[in-house]
């Protein structure tokens, strides 16, 4: 059964309920959203004064910011390791990665850490400002030429520019 359905048959029930104006325009929404077909859902977090996306099919979990193991080298971009459940990651600085920012800002013990899958390792992202899920518009998605950053396409809502990131570029 299609959530398209279950939501349809969901707002049937809710005329009963609720007023008619709000379920027709909960309906009207419905089905714009369908008319401009298929979507991506992305988890934005803000990384300075920009925005970036993460595709939530490549999200695991949130997991609020918790010490983390240092490596026993400095290496760039890496925060250190992390033991959960039994499965032990790497916790990369977003924003250093990005080349948006050092690392500082992680000791503060704010922030949380994204667990991310590449479909073949596990490991977490540290931001610091974690904003929520929004739906795309495929076709809204506009491929960038560039292939060696982690960033490969870009959306703009409301004069407002979101960069969707490739999970399986981070190193």
């Amino acid at each position: 059964m299609s959530l398209l359905f279950l939501m349809q048959s969901l707002l049937w029930g809710l005329h009963m309920l609720l007023n008619e104006d709000i379920v027709n325009g909960l309906q009207e929404a419905l089905e714009e959203r369908k008319n401009k077909g298929p979507h991506a859902s992305f988890l934005l977090v803000q990384v300075g004064e920009q925005k970036f996306g993460l595709p939530m099919s490549q999200v695991i979990e949130v997991l609020e910011s918790r010490r983390w193991n240092p490596l026993p080298v400095n290496r760039p971009n890496i925060l250190g390791v992390v033991n959960l459940r039994g499965v032990v990651f790497t916790i990369y600085h977003l924003a250093s990665l990005l080349g948006k920012g050092g690392m500082h800002e992680a000791q503060s013990g704010q922030g949380c850490i994204i667990v991310v899958t590449d479909g073949r390792r596990r490991f977490g992202l540290w931001v610091e400002n974690m904003l929520h899920v929004q739906d795309f518009p495929i076709n809204e998605l506009h491929a960038l030429n560039e292939r060696q950053l982690l960033v490969t396409h870009l959306c703009v809502v409301e004069q407002e520019s979101i960069l969707m990131m490739d999970i399986e570029r981070v190193a």
